[in-house]
């Protein structure tokens, strides 16, 4: 069956929905298209024997207007749980094998034991460095300016909990954008940190009192039959009146297309032979997902925080442990505990190729061992990421270029999604909606 509609969406990840949601405030005709039968994407919430698990990002921070007016338009602002106090202050790493604070204020870092005063003191060379001319990569452009120490003990974990990634191989300029931006304007990270203008809008992370899923879904329903589940494209096809969209069970033909899919799926879509072959250089780092429920009372660590994040040094299985029911409680039932193990990454890929029951015999034993566990094991949840986290590499940039040049010789064809532009929930958002603006003055 055959359709015309002047702008198609494809794909209903947090990306797709909120680009629906920010168009269906004009009077544009639109269509999303999802292949699966729910929709969210990588925002994946199970709940299961009262466990509320996150399978993708486990919070969302509240740092532009954009996710601001769509919460409030989604009538949930009322209803947001933020982090305890103290588990939002206490972020950990590894040192020596125990859990050590990660320093967040100036006394702190003086104090800190996971620097040597050698360490500490190298971090001021970043005062006298000289500006970078071109991009290079995070392990490179940290240790110019602030050490080695500082980037295997502070920086490798940090981009661990957001890419999962290898700091040797990612271009700062593009998943470090704050810093690489500090040095470019000041010419040092610590001088721009001084000198630049406090977001006001930072407010920290949230989650939702039955889960992440409950903010895609709410999009969903607001956009109704707008949102076509089950439904997915085969092909993409360039015409003189714009573009035809082969489902298998019919064309649908729209004037503007707007794909928020992942690289690796997107470049099987398109004819385009050149921005394929920049899709195809797209990483995506696997990353395997696994909840562990155990009762308080056989819990014999009890420092509160938000989770530790591991370096390679660590030698552990996990790249980090969320502890969420210490950060948000309602996410796990009274008298117990709910903890979130990441696992594989650029760094331990091979662990993503084990079979599924050994790999959680593993994390399960490092886990216990970290929290001191002996005792029933209420809950056990998994979920394999095969391409997970996209990663910004040296040659992002390519990608980047590669991607203007595409739509200026594909007219209304629009790309967006977490593998460009910032990989975070809230940059998908405000990347939606800045673009839907475009298309809607």
């Amino acid at each position: 069956m055959n359709r015309e509609v002047h702008t198609v969406i494809i794909g209903s990840g947090i990306s797709g929905l909120s680009f629906a949601h920010f168009l269906s405030k004009s009077d544009k005709d639109f269509l999303v298209l999802e292949s699966e039968s729910r929709v969210g994407g990588i925002i994946h919430t199970e709940t299961k024997n009262h466990f509320i698990c996150e399978n993708g990002p486990n919070t969302v921070l509240l740092n532009n207007d954009a996710i601001v007016e769509l919460i409030e338009d989604c009538g949930l602002w009322d209803q947001l749980k933020y982090p305890r106090d103290i588990a939002d202050k206490n972020r950990f790493v590894l040192h020596k094998g125990k859990l050590t604070k990660v320093p967040t204020s100036l006394l702190k870092f003086i104090c800190t034991p996971l620097l040597s005063l050698r360490g500490k003191a190298r971090v001021l060379r970043d005062l006298f460095a000289n500006k970078h001319t071109e991009d290079t990569t995070v392990y490179d452009f940290i240790s110019d300016r602030f050490g080695v120490e500082f980037h295997d003990q502070l920086i490798e974990p940090f981009v661990t909990g957001v890419y999962a990634g290898n700091t040797r191989e990612m271009s700062v300029q593009h998943s470090l954008k704050l810093l690489w931006d500090l040095e470019q304007k000041h010419g040092g990270v610590i001088k721009g940190f001084f000198k630049r203008k406090k977001n006001k809008r930072v407010k920290g992370s949230f989650h939702l009192p039955i889960g992440l899923s409950q903010l895609t879904d709410k999009m969903a329903e607001n956009l109704g039959n707008k949102v076509k589940l089950n439904c997915a494209v085969r092909k993409i096809t360039k015409n003189s009146d714009g573009y035809e969209i082969n489902t298998g069970k019919g064309s649908i033909f729209c004037k503007q297309l707007v794909s928020t899919i992942p690289a690796h799926v997107l470049k099987y879509l398109i004819s385009d032979q050149p921005f394929r072959d920049v899709l195809d250089k797209v990483n995506y780092s696997p990353v395997d997902v696994f909840h562990f429920g155990f009762k308080k009372e056989s819990i014999k660590n009890k420092d509160q925080g938000f989770g530790v994040l591991t370096k390679p040094s660590d030698s552990k299985t996990y790249l980090g442990v969320l502890f969420s029911s210490r950060t948000f409680g309602h996410v796990a039932p009274a008298g117990c505990e709910l903890f979130t193990v990441i696992a594989g990454g650029e760094r331990q890929r091979e662990l993503c190729d084990l079979p599924i029951e050994d790999l959680e015999r593993i994390i399960l034993s490092d886990l216990e061992e970290l929290l001191h566990h002996k005792g029933e094991v209420v809950l056990k949840n998994h979920f394999r990421w095969k391409n997970g986290i996209p990663q910004y590499d040296m040659n992002h940039q390519e990608l980047i270029d590669g991607l203007v040049q595409f739509e200026k010789r594909n007219q209304d064809f629009y790309v967006l999604g977490n593998f460009h532009g910032g990989v975070s929930v809230s940059d998908c958002i405000n990347k939606s909606k800045k673009l839907a603006l475009k298309l809607t003055e």
